[in-house]
């Protein structure tokens, strides 16, 4: 690993540590172990570093997500297992979460932004349903954003709460809340249930 790798991973061990906003450029020198030298050679500033930090966390979620997709099998199948694998990691990780999904959105615009396109990049997902499901077709544009927002929000409040053992009880209620758009209430929730 190379000190661009070094100073990545030890700027996470430290946001999982002691979140976002608490964390100071000597936590991440002494645990990368490079002088301000070596940083300064590879990030023009701790934000660049978290934000570096953030996009390798939200790219381990997106492989996550694309490998439970991989399997062919049907879709409403495709939809829970990318959340399964989602909620699964965001829970596994539930430190780096808090750290780089909750508190960084609330310290960075830039997270912020990084944080959306993500959340973006889940949506295309949910929009194979409207060619799948014809009578989906005709749904507002923002419907996929909306639901992947929505349980966003859930995911972000529970990390908050420090209750992330959770997320995989509501992974059968997400995927109905996912699905009713797009099968209807009644097979969504023998979907979901099942």
């Amino acid at each position: 690993m190379g000190e661009r790798g070094k100073i990545v991973t030890a700027i996470a061990r430290a946001v999982a540590e002691y979140g976002y906003s608490q964390l100071t450029l000597e936590q991440v020198l002494s645990d990368a172990a490079v002088s301000a030298e070596g940083f300064e050679a590879q990030f023009d500033s701790l934000e660049q570093g978290l934000i570096a930090a953030q996009d390798d966390f939200l790219q381990r979620l997106r492989l996550e997500v694309a490998s439970a997709c991989e399997v062919d099998r049907p879709w409403p199948d495709q939809v829970r297992a990318a959340l399964d694998a989602a909620l699964s990691y965001l829970a596994d990780a539930h430190a780096l979460a808090r750290g780089f999904v909750v508190e960084a959105t609330a310290a960075s615009l830039v997270a912020s932004e990084r944080q959306f396109a993500a959340l973006e990049d889940f949506t295309e997902l949910l929009r194979e349903g409207r060619r799948l499901y014809p009578e989906a077709a005709g749904m507002p544009a923002s419907t996929e954003r909306a639901l992947i927002g929505g349980i966003a929000s859930i995911v972000c409040d529970r990390l908050l709460a420090e209750e992330h053992q959770a997320l995989a009880r509501l992974e059968p209620q997400f995927a109905e809340f996912l699905l009713v758009p797009y099968l209807g209430r009644a097979e969504a929730s023998r979907f979901a249930r099942n």
